[in-house]
């Protein structure tokens, strides 16, 4: 994403271009103040507060360890049609927000400013400035997001029906996306299959540990003569974008990111796409995922691992297929998150996953959606609907009988090699 550019007077004609390799809108005419090409500034200046804030909250009530912070305050997302991203700019400068940087996120459709909101001018307020400049904008907090990752046998394999382990392969046109930190394609487990890795993070943030993106990748695509460490969908490709940073002793994404990495792979052509990763309900981020889920994206998400009832996302969004995790006796994972939302279950539970130069066991909702990614992978290029209907008609019942709130629709059973 760019850094917030020198003010000049210029407003949206509407062409996406490639500007100092981030994706900025071109402008020409008109009002005072740019950022990667929206005009920040014209008729009512900055400084004002949109209506006030009442009772709403503002950026004092966001935690650092919940949200992305800049300077010491909390930052917002803006999420935008093109076509309405100068009107909600305008919109919000003149009520005193201060834009930071922006990302055309152009095969989504959709246009993401960062913005500090002033004193006295909460989420609830500004999205009201929203609903009368621009409707269809929308914003809320920055938020981060982390790894869907627990503490730590090989039963995976036997457990969903497989004869055993990477013996199945998925057809060679289908690719997954992981959405994920950064992969280590020189792992054992990875160097003899097709994986190509970027990454879309800003200037100045560093990339998180590989541990986690490359365990999630292997038991995707994994190649092990051994068995132990081999995927459940060898023979398909895997496209990973690292999205996740270095956020203090721990890992974690944002909305900006996550919305760069779904733009990236959608523009690559990738439309299966796994995310083993949980956060808070976000405004933005729905209407992200809904975009992406509207040009044909298949995504699986992990439960997450907060023993909460309350659905995280991304895996809450309806157009996500949520996964929760088991062990070895098919028994939900104690840290799991339940809820209506949950569609089925995977094993998760003392996984044995590709990390440092060989492997380790790992728990947590975050390797069960990857296996679930590879179920749906070995099916070829199908639909969400598709692929749910598949799932479910195969899946184990487990818990009361029917869909319930811990596995939902059960364990998942490979489809037949």
């Amino acid at each position: 994403m760019s850094s917030l550019f020198a003010f000049r007077r210029l407003f949206v004609v509407g062409l996406v271009v490639l500007l100092s390799g981030t994706m900025a809108l071109s402008q020409t005419g008109g009002v005072t103040g740019g950022i990667g090409g929206l005009t920040t500034g014209g008729a009512g200046g900055g400084g004002g507060r949109g209506g006030g804030g009442g009772g709403d909250e503002d950026d004092r009530t966001v935690s650092r360890s919940d949200a992305v912070h800049s300077n010491g305050r909390a930052e917002y997302i803006l999420v935008t049609p093109p076509a309405a991203a100068q009107a909600a700019v305008d919109a919000l400068v003149a009520a005193g927000a201060q834009p930071l940087r922006q990302r055309a996120l152009t095969a989504l459709g959709r246009q993401a400013v960062i913005f500090i909101l002033p004193r006295g001018l909460g989420r609830a307020a500004a999205q009201q400035v929203l609903d009368a400049a621009a409707p269809g904008a929308v914003i809320d907090v920055h938020h981060l997001y982390r790894f869907a990752q627990g503490a730590p046998r090989l039963y995976a394999p036997q457990l969903v029906g497989d004869p055993g382990p990477g013996v199945c392969d998925a057809p060679s046109s289908v690719t997954v996306g992981v959405i994920d930190g950064p992969v280590d394609a020189a792992h054992p487990a990875l160097s003899g299959a097709q994986v190509v890795v970027e990454g879309v993070l800003n200037d100045g943030q560093r990339y998180a540990a590989a541990g986690h993106g490359t365990a999630v990748a292997a038991l995707i695509v994994g190649r092990d003569g051994s068995g132990a460490l081999a995927g459940f969908a060898t023979g398909a490709r895997l496209h990973a974008v690292a999205a996740f940073r270095r956020n203090g002793g721990s890992s974690a994404s944002d909305v900006e990111l996550i919305g760069a990495a779904l733009d990236r792979l959608l523009a690559r052509g990738v439309r299966l796409v796994n995310m083993s990763f949980a956060g808070p309900q976000n405004r933005a981020l729905a209407d992200l995922l809904s975009a992406a889920a509207g040009r044909g994206a298949v995504m699986i998400a992990a439960a997450g691992n907060d023993r909460s009832a309350r659905a995280a996302f991304p895996a809450g969004h309806p157009g996500v297929i949520a996964v929760t995790a088991v062990d070895a006796a098919s028994r939900l994972y104690r840290s799991a998150n339940t809820g209506d939302h949950i569609e089925f279950a995977a094993p998760g539970v003392d996984l044995f996953v590709a990390g440092g130069s060989g492997g380790r066991y790992e728990s947590g909702t975050s390797y069960a959606a990857p296996i679930v990614a590879a179920m749906v992978a070995r099916m070829g290029n199908v639909s969400t609907t598709t692929a749910r209907q598949r799932l479910a008609r195969a899946a184990r019942d487990l818990g009361n009988p029917g869909r319930d709130a811990q596995f939902g629709w059960g364990l998942v059973q490979a489809p037949t090699c």
